[in-house]
């Protein structure tokens, strides 16, 4: 995806002045995925979603939001991003954003690095550690190995956990799907103690009322 200064017309969306919290994700796959999840957890009444195109466009994406007409009744931002192969790199990449963009004092910002806390990687290391008490989850290393000798050049733990991935959803029942189409379609088992930390953080973006 395009990191150009101005956001395309096909990746801009509209505040819904309706939902205090947004939250952000790096691409169309993220926010595929956190509306199953925020959905699954019946918390879209409060949170909308959109995509800020990659982590260097995150400046330009915040900085941009302030012009929109809906922007006054945000209450929260939560921004996600993979951390890759260096959480600590990523997790000040997303910290110098924020800053850098001078947000309103109103508007409280929480960010949480994917996989979690500590860990390199990316969301789909979250979703392979629920994957794994899937029954085809031994199918899906045995294809691991088999392929494994056949790498020319040797795979990132992030290359390979896509790789995994892939796998994985080719033996649901929609083998086409990408990983936010089987979230939308309810193949991922959001219930699996893997996402605990995860959902805790969409929860806490939830402003609570006083009949709470």
């Amino acid at each position: 995806m395009s990191n150009s200064a101005k956001i395309s017309n096909k990746d801009s969306f509209e505040i819904d002045s309706n939902k205090p919290v947004l939250l952000l994700g790096e691409g169309k796959d993220e926010v595929n995925f956190f509306t199953g999840l925020v959905t699954h957890l019946g918390l879209n009444v409060s949170i909308q979603i959109a995509q800020y195109a990659g982590k260097t466009n995150l400046s330009v994406f915040l900085s941009n939001l302030a012009a929109q007409t809906g922007f006054p009744s945000l209450r929260t931002i939560g921004i996600t991003c993979d951390a890759d192969e260096n959480y600590s790199a990523t997790l000040e990449s997303v910290n110098h954003s924020i800053h850098h963009t001078n947000l309103p004092k109103h508007i409280q910002v929480k960010t949480y690095i994917l996989p979690d806390e500590n860990k390199s990687g990316a969301l789909e290391a979250l979703v392979l550690e629920a994957a794994k008490s899937s029954p085809a989850w031994n199918c899906v290393e045995r294809f691991i190995e088999c392929v494994a000798p056949n790498d020319k050049l040797s795979l990132s733990s992030n290359q390979t956990d896509k790789r995994r991935m892939h796998a994985w959803l080719s033996t649901l029942s929609k083998p086409e799907l990408r990983l936010g189409e089987a979230a939308l379609k309810h193949h991922i088992p959001f219930d699996h103690r893997a996402f605990q930390s995860i959902t805790d953080f969409l929860t806490s973006l939830v402003p609570v009322t006083k009949d709470q």
